[in-house]
């Protein structure tokens, strides 16, 4: 069995019943949340943002919501995110660097009513238009994608700030890239960790690294707003080369990061003029969070090696 492979089986192990509140209130995990975790709360985050704004770096707060298995589900997400969008107004950074708002397609219901969920984006892309709040919809997952690039299009047309969030890992990607620059969407692109099978995503992380390469030289070549999601040294070099072959300059190119990773990086990168923008994760569904951080590649393994208990 490989290392990954192991690891991951190990920290599946953290999440079981039986087992989830003893590894919640657990030294290493309580140390972990502190760190890549705002807080259960919309005030957390958007103390977390202020902290931001005073070290040159932007924020999208992350609400850590459980899946919208129906009505009443997705009207929570929307009486958050709409409550989440008023509470950042007063610190919203001014010009077009406006703070933003990341949003799941499951926890708008898209795997049960895809309309209710189109109504519910629509709904929190208003108030973020009212307040000068930016929304991402996440890609979700690898079946929902066809919807989830659906629900992007259609939203869009009244309300073009909308960006949509792209697995570069997964087969279909460069596919979906050309259909989103095709309209002028705004595109997050992010290398993609584990979980998706070998029929919908390259498992060789050099495939996968190409993969995102061929999608950011499009996303760069098409003119369209673009955000790196990424702490891997390589890529971030590539971008920034790509940026400079595209013209676009430090500022025409937005990297966002992990609240708590690479905290130096972060601070390098925005010294060096690029806009800088930090997911500050916050809500109920914490735990899964660190567990899903602590799945990805080798920038999270110290995460990992936290939530194992080995450090």
């Amino acid at each position: 069995m490989s290392a990954d492979r192991l690891r991951a089986r190990t920290l599946d192990a953290l999440l079981a019943p039986d087992s989830r509140d003893r590894v919640a209130a657990s030294r290493a995990v309580t140390s972990a949340r502190a760190r890549f975790v705002a807080g259960e709360g919309t005030d957390d985050a958007v103390a977390q943002v202020q902290r931001l704004r005073r070290t040159n770096r932007l924020a999208a707060i992350h609400p850590l919501l459980p899946p919208a298995e129906d009505a009443a589900g997705v009207d929570a997400t929307i009486t958050d995110a709409v409550t989440a969008i008023e509470r950042l107004a007063p610190v919203a950074a001014g010009g077009d660097y406006r703070p933003e708002i990341y949003l799941a397609p499951e926890q708008l219901g898209i795997a049960t009513d895809t309309g209710r969920a189109a109504r519910a984006l629509a709904e929190v892309c208003a108030a973020g238009d009212e307040h000068r709040v930016d929304i991402t919809l996440r890609s979700g997952t690898a079946p929902a994608a066809e919807a989830t690039l659906d629900l992007v299009e259609s939203t869009r047309e009244r309300y073009p700030r909308l960006t949509a969030s792209v697995v570069a890992r997964r087969h279909r990607s460069e596919g979906d890239v050309a259909r989103l620059t095709a309209t002028g969407t705004r595109v997050r692109l992010v290398r993609g960790g584990v979980g998706d099978p070998a029929s919908e995503a390259w498992q060789d992380p050099h495939e996968a690294d190409l993969a995102f390469v061929r999608c950011l030289a499009d996303l760069l070549g098409s003119g369209v707003h673009t955000v790196v999601a990424t702490h891997e040294p390589l890529l971030l070099d590539l971008a920034d080369g790509l940026a400079d072959q595209s013209g676009r300059g430090p500022e025409g190119l937005e990297y966002q990061f992990f609240l708590g990773a690479q905290p130096e990086l972060q601070m390098r990168t925005a010294d060096a003029g690029h806009r800088v923008r930090v997911l500050v994760p916050y809500g109920p569904q914490w735990l899964e969070y660190l567990h899903d951080l602590a799945r990805r590649p080798s920038g999270m393994r110290r995460l990992a090696t936290m939530l194992a208990g080995r450090g």
